[in-house]
């Protein structure tokens, strides 16, 4: 049953996860329509007054958008970008200094008292403190200087979807108004036309994961961010137990495990990864592992993209297949067991 006709069905598990992906491109029409402007003036702004470095805070899926903004940022602008570990603030009581700097907080729920205490941390450090948030007002809105909407709507399924994607877009908006980039604003500006379009039959089948003892998640750059997106989500909804590595310090030490009981899923950007990429993924398939190429091709996306707009696409691409994996297992990918929607660590 394909996942836009399930998630009519209330009955159905995994209904909510499989609407929310349907729901993507919508979602980015919004904030294409009522935030855009928004997300490059914040850009803009850095462009006028760099910040000497830029930190991070985030948990879960929000941290892999803040790799994926880190990655962004080092390879177009060259200002460093730290993530920042958001029990500094509660658990070990850390006095930053960030005096000049700016701290990018992203959550879906806003609601994290560790998040809170480190932005607080980092304003009485001497940072600027900027928030990406799907629910407004929330604690963390409340004490940020600056807030930025992701506009996803409200969000059922436990495992996040829609919320990462709009996370994805605010922050690739933002640095193309930090970069002037205009190429990658137009790619944006056509994102959910580009979504919609993708092939939902192309891409690469996740069942044969399932079969393997060892599984792996790879990439390198934007495509790290992706992979250990990935990774989350086979944990979370399949129950699988992945592990994201970079597909550079794979062959420092996991390489080792290489044979016919592992598999891994690499995801490929057009990129100047690419070739580094590619020679991994023959050498794990000539010691005889299952490797899942995800590329722009294998999902069918068509046309000359920037690797931002490649890898929103490979990610979106990724949900609806592992959405199957989980309703193939037997699993309800709404509600992984033990988990709830907003995890308030401290």
């Amino acid at each position: 049953m394909s996942a836009a006709r399930d998630s009519g069905n209330p009955r159905a598990t995994g209904h909510h996860m499989a609407a929310e992906i349907a729901e993507i491109p919508a979602v980015i029409a919004r904030q294409v329509r009522d935030h855009l402007d928004a997300y490059l003036a914040l850009g803009r702004g850095w462009a006028d007054t760099p910040p000497p470095y830029l930190a991070t805070c985030a948990r879960g899926t929000s941290d892999q958008a803040a790799l994926f903004f880190k990655y962004l940022t080092e390879i177009g602008t060259g200002i460093p970008v730290a993530s920042l570990g958001p029990s500094l603030g509660t658990v070990y009581g850390a006095r930053l200094r960030m005096k000049g700097a700016t701290l990018v907080a992203v959550s879906q729920s806003g609601a994290s008292p560790d998040l809170v205490a480190l932005t607080q941390a980092a304003q009485a450090g001497g940072a600027r403190t900027v928030a990406l948030l799907n629910s407004i007002p929330s604690p963390l809105a409340d004490v940020s200087d600056t807030v930025l909407p992701l506009a996803a709507g409200p969000e059922r399924a436990v495992a996040a979807t829609k919320s990462l994607v709009a996370s994805l877009f605010a922050l690739s908006a933002v640095h193309a108004g930090q970069t002037g980039d205009a190429r990658l604003l137009d790619a944006l500006a056509a994102l959910p036309d580009t979504l919609r379009a993708l092939e939902p039959q192309a891409a690469p089948d996740l069942q044969p994961l399932a079969r393997h003892r060892r599984l792996f998640c790879l990439g390198r750059g934007l495509g790290l961010a992706v992979s250990g997106e990935a990774a989350l989500k086979l944990k979370e909804t399949c129950l699988l137990s992945a592990e994201s590595a970079s597909s550079a310090e794979f062959r420092h030490g996991p390489q080792a495990l290489a044979d016919g009981d592992l598999a891994a899923l690499a995801f490929v950007l057009d990129d100047a990864a690419q070739a580094g990429n590619a020679e991994l993924i023959a050498s794990l398939r000539a010691r005889g592992a299952q490797v899942i190429r995800f590329d722009p091709a294998a999902i069918g996306l068509k046309g000359d993209h920037p690797p931002a707009v490649q890898a929103i696409a490979l990610v979106t691409a990724f949900y609806r297949q592992v959405w199957k994996l989980s309703r193939a297992l037997g699993l309800d990918p709404d509600a992984p067991p033990h988990l709830v929607k907003a995890t308030l660590t401290r």
